[in-house]
Order: C-alpha cells, then structure tokens, then sequence
C-alpha cells in the first residue's frame, strides 16, 4: 500500500509540473482524490489540540499521516528530480507533449471516477466551468524578469488550488502569472527563501480551498463532480494557447499521433493502477 501511494505522489508531482495539467486531476483518476480531501481538511482544531497534549499517535491517525506523508513524499520527489526533464521535453518536443497533455486530459473523462451522470446539475457544472475557463483565456500570460517576494508568496497561495482543482493546471496558472520558470529555477538552485515563501502561500491556499470542497462533495456532490468534468475539457485549449509553434512552424502529425497513443497507455494504465 505504501509503494502505491508513493507511486501516486510521484504521478501527482509530475503533474504539478506540466502545464496544462492538475495534481487533482491525476488524483481523482487514481481514485484518491476524496481521501485527500479529508485528509487535509483533518488539519483542525482537533488535530492541534492532540499535539498540545503530546498525544501524536492520535493527531497521525486523525490526519492519515502514512497516507498523506507518503503522498507528499512522492510529489516532492517527482517535483525536484523531473522538474529539468520536463522543462527539456517542453523546448524539444513542444508540439509532442502538448498533444500528449490534451489527449490525456482527453481520454480521462471517460474513466468512472470522472464521468458524470446527466443531468440538471450537469449541465449548470459545465456552464460554470466554461465561465472559468473564458476567464482563464482572457488573461494574457505573463513574463517577468523579476518578482518580488509577496508576489512569489501571491502565486503560491493561487496556483496550490490546482492541487486539489481537477482540470486546472497550477502550472499553468504559474504561467499566467509570470512565475513558472522561476518556481522551476528555484526548485533546481534549491532557493530557499523563495521556495519557503511559495510553500507558506500555497499552505494557506491549500486549507480555504479544501474546506469549501469538502463542503461542497457533502451538499452538492453531483454539481461538483459535473464542473471537474467541464474544467477537464474546457481547459485543454488552454494547454495551446499564445503558441508560436503553432504559426512559425507546420505541425508535426508524427509527433500528435505519438503523443496520443502515450497518452492513451498512461489513462489505461491509471485505469489499472486504481484497480490494483
């Protein structure tokens, strides 16, 4: 169990680090994506009130601490060991591994976990993810020489919803905000100071969000699941979007094919891997 949670992380990691796709995503492909939720909301009052009294056994076993260190274990390997190979396989194959990433965001929906039931709930979950995509598409990309450290703590704290927002990317909201290289920088020169102020913003994020998503699977499950789907789909253009490779130069239908059919292999393979 352990090993498979790791290798869940490790997924989760590498997702965090493409853009165009979510940690939450692979999450709820992978079938955790509920146990996250709850174990990160479980950071509580409670959970503070066992380390006042040196009871940590119990505030481990209220966290899901074998899961939810193992997992986070396995997202910082992946981040620090492939961010290099991701940056490489971006400049290389740009073409290739954006046709991978819209093809496995493609084929995911068509997994149980994220299929949704149609219905009323659907159809207002799409409409609400198309408007946060349109919002998305509108804002011009940024590219910052420098940035100051609030800002860096700014895109910590915005960028860690796609950790548990299936469909967007939080790299890609890196992107947006004109940090994503340096976060990549950072990660590779170990820059302590500002990984720290990104971590710290990002810890923030992380508990508002999940609470009003957890909130949100107890009262309003379908709705939800129904704006995950739309947030899927709809965001796959943005893994596209202000390419220049796709007007300087033709196509390459080897590379999209390619693409695909990894991309195809690594959903079976999710599909597998959840089962298991």
């Amino acid at each position: 169990m352990g090993v498979k949670i790791f290798l869940n992380g490790l997924l989760m990691g590498l997702a965090e680090i493409i853009p165009g796709i979510s940690g939450g995503t692979v999450a709820l492909i992978l079938g955790i994506y509920e146990r996250l939720i709850h174990a990160i909301n479980s950071f509580d009052i409670v959970f503070i009130k066992h380390l006042k009294k040196r009871e940590i056994s119990k505030a481990w076993k209220k966290v899901d601490g074998p899961f939810i260190s193992t997992l986070l274990i396995g997202m910082l390997f992946s981040i620090y060991f492939f961010s290099s190979l991701i940056l490489l396989l971006i400049d290389t194959f740009p073409i290739g591994f954006k046709s991978f990433l819209s093809f496995i965001l493609f084929f995911s929906v068509f997994l149980d976990p994220i299929r949704p039931r149609i219905s009323k709930e659907f159809f207002i979950g799409i409409f609400l993810s198309f408007l946060l995509c349109l919002i998305l598409y509108s804002s011009p990309a940024g590219n910052f020489e420098e940035v100051s450290l609030s800002y860096i703590f700014l895109s910590g704290l915005i960028a860690i919803s796609a950790l548990v927002i299936p469909g967007i990317s939080g790299s890609f909201i890196l992107l947006l905000m004109g940090t994503y290289q340096s976060m990549l920088l950072a990660v590779r020169n170990i820059d302590l100071l500002v990984l720290c102020l990104f971590l710290l913003g990002a810890i923030i994020g992380l508990f508002s969000i999940t609470k009003l998503i957890k909130t949100a699977l107890e009262k309003k499950r379908e709705l939800l699941m129904s704006i995950f789907f739309g947030l899927i789909i709809f965001c796959i253009p943005l893994i596209w979007m202000n390419d220049s490779n796709l007007t300087n130069e033709k196509l390459n239908i080897i590379h999209i094919i390619l693409g695909g059919i990894i991309a195809l292999l690594i959903v079976l393979l999710f599909k597998r891997f959840r089962q298991v």
